[in-house]
């Protein structure tokens, strides 16, 4: 089962970032949405989500995923050339199936 913090949409990263740079304190995850003490306050508010969503960090992707990336597009480009020249659509239901597997091998 996912934690509630890999359901959330915005990476926990930048939601502490954000609160660093705008003095908020003890970020938690309550309810998938981020918590924390705004500046002088005493009761914990959810952190705004027009602030979050200005400030997505980048995130740097690993050979490996890179590797994996290409690998599942040259798949999907061998599949779709083969269900032409096949005229089926089991090489695409093969190249989906591999791909699939391929970007939730990137996630573990």
């Amino acid at each position: 089962m996912d934690s509630p913090s890999s359901l959330l949409k915005y990476s926990y990263k930048s939601a502490l970032a954000w609160c660093q740079e705008n003095g908020w304190t003890d970020l938690f995850v309550e309810q998938y949405q981020y918590w924390a003490f705004p500046p002088g306050g005493v009761m914990p508010l959810p952190l705004p989500s027009q602030a979050l969503h200005l400030i997505e960090l980048p995130t740097v992707t690993s050979p490996q995923q890179r590797c994996l990336q290409t690998l599942s597009l040259a798949i999907a480009l061998v599949a779709t050339g083969m269900s032409c020249w096949f005229q089926s659509l089991m090489p695409l239901l093969v190249g989906f199936s591999a791909c699939a597997l391929l970007i939730a091998a990137q996630d573990a």
